[in-house]
């Protein structure tokens, strides 16, 4: 117990008490002061010693905890005060005991079901938007509860009337075990928060059809939501606790759950996503530790993009960025020098305004990243539309058909080339390149416009094409895609 638990015990119950603690000592034991004053009392700094005021003078200048008064009122605070340190001893000796169970080898699931089959409770902890983080077995008999379990998410109803609960109860009063009635389904729970840091991240409900709960159980709650807040903190999310909810909604999204089931979810936890978004998934080029995200990346990253929710996979980082934090033209210098530095690998997806569909996106990005890995690329950043005919192509199982689809111009000006050592399947592409305009092209190939319009001119007898017309430039463009992307998945 703290010693801003005993001021609060004083001033609640105007008690007539003065005392020389501070607000942070900590309180192990309560005790009167010796018949003599206190000469023979053994002194423990973490023993609060009851001083009625007539003896305040002897004991004056000793140097322990003290509270001087008046004997009915302390004895009112002892009573108080002790009854309360009882009961953190009690939670204190629960939660030790939980510990050594786990570390012996047992799970938090079978100290669940102990507890539940001893005491005839159902207990299940959730995180603030719904999702089962743990439960009893056997489900409490409850046709609600019993399908909440099996879908893994808390039904809705439930869920908005703990929310509808919270607002109205005063500030900080959730915070302890208490008693609640859900009348709609006709269910006693006693909940506590588990909370990390200042964030509340989630519940743990004992839930019965009557109210007649024990004082145990309000050691197990407490106990319970002190061991999932040290699970969290030991998952590394204790520098933003948020990013374990928003990590939590993305995983269940990839892990296919329903869309009607995510927006409930979304709701329930009041997590934000942007209107407007893309997902990012970055992916280190060389194995660089098992702390590397956590320790590096994410806080260099967020000297790019201030806030963001993301989920760490197995092989890499997927952030769903802000399209307002970070624009087109920023991901191609910005983000890309930085990504470099890192030695990491973007995939960058569309654009998209429903987290509902990141599973989508999400798939967008990391294909483009696999496709990079492949071929040559250079750049550190891949927008999936940049990519999109690529990974089209990579699509076909065939690929020795691939070339069957590319216009024969292409194959017969690579060998005209080879033989006569010219440049013309190059001079093509560049026309390609800057949209068929003959004066950029020019310009690429440091070329004066005379010499760029002979080759064209000998291309297009050579092929017996037209570059004038429309579906002749589209199936070259699609054929120098299919051309580089066998001259690179080859090399």
């Amino acid at each position: 117990m703290n010693g801003i638990d005993i001021i609060k015990i004083i001033e609640a119950n105007n008690l007539n008490i003065t005392c020389n603690i501070k607000a942070s000592d900590t309180i192990k034991d309560i005790d009167f002061i010796s018949e003599d004053g206190g000469y023979d009392t053994p002194i423990n700094t973490n023993t609060l010693f009851l001083v009625p005021s007539e003896k305040a003078g002897i004991v004056r200048g000793r140097q322990f905890m003290m509270a001087v008064g008046e004997e009915s009122s302390l004895l009112k605070f002892f009573h108080l005060s002790h009854n309360k340190l009882k009961k953190e001893l009690a939670a204190e000796k629960a939660y030790t005991e939980l510990l050594k169970s786990m570390y012996a080898g047992g799970s938090i699931q079978n100290v669940l079901n102990e507890y539940a089959r001893v005491n005839g409770h159902f207990i299940v902890v959730l995180d603030v938007s719904g999702r089962i983080l743990a439960n009893s077995t056997p489900v409490i008999d409850s046709p609600v509860w019993q399908e909440a379990v099996n879908k893994g998410f808390c039904e809705y109803d439930f869920m908005e009337h703990i929310r509808d609960r919270s607002k109205k109860s005063r500030s900080g009063s959730l915070d302890i075990p208490s008693v609640y009635y859900c009348k709609n389904k006709a269910l006693y729970y006693l909940s506590n928060r588990i909370r990390v840091g200042d964030l509340h991240v989630g519940n743990v409900f004992i839930i019965k059809k009557t109210d007649d709960f024990m004082e145990n159980d309000y050691d197990i709650i407490t106990t319970i939501s002190r061991i999932f807040s040290d699970i969290i903190v030991k998952e590394k999310h204790t520098s933003d606790a948020a990013s374990y909810l928003y990590g939590g909604i993305l995983g269940d999204l990839l892990s296919g759950m329903p869309s009607s089931q995510s927006a409930a979810r979304i709701k329930a936890s009041g997590l934000k996503f942007p209107t407007n978004m893309r997902v990012i998934f970055l992916c280190p080029l060389h194995y660089l530790g098992d702390k590397y995200v956590d320790n590096t990346l994410l806080p260099e990253l967020k000297t790019y993009i201030s806030t963001f929710p993301y989920l760490v996979t197995g092989d890499g980082l997927a952030i769903v960025a802000d399209v307002k934090q970070i624009r087109e033209h920023e991901l191609k210098e910005k983000f890309d020098d930085f990504c470099t530095r890192q030695h990491l690998i973007a995939g960058v997806s569309d654009c998209f305004s429903s987290i509902i569909s990141f599973p989508e996106y999400y798939q967008q990005a990391r294909s483009v990243v696999s496709l990079g890995k492949k071929l040559n690329r250079d750049s550190s950043v891949l927008l999936f539309r940049d990519w999109a005919f690529y990974l089209m192509i990579e699509s076909v199982d065939n690929k020795s058909l691939l070339k069957d689809f590319a216009h024969p111009a292409l194959t017969t000006l690579r060998n005209y080339d080879k033989n006569k050592n010219t440049n013309l399947f190059e001079t093509l592409k560049a026309f390609i390149q800057v949209g068929f305009s003959p004066t950029e092209a020019a310009d690429s190939l440091y070329l004066h416009r005379n010499t760029f319009n002979y080759r064209r001119k000998k291309i297009e007898e050579l092929c017996d094409i037209s570059l004038e017309d429309q579906s002749t430039r589209f199936q070259l463009a699609c054929s120098y895609q299919i051309f580089d992307y066998l001259d690179n998945a080859t090399a």
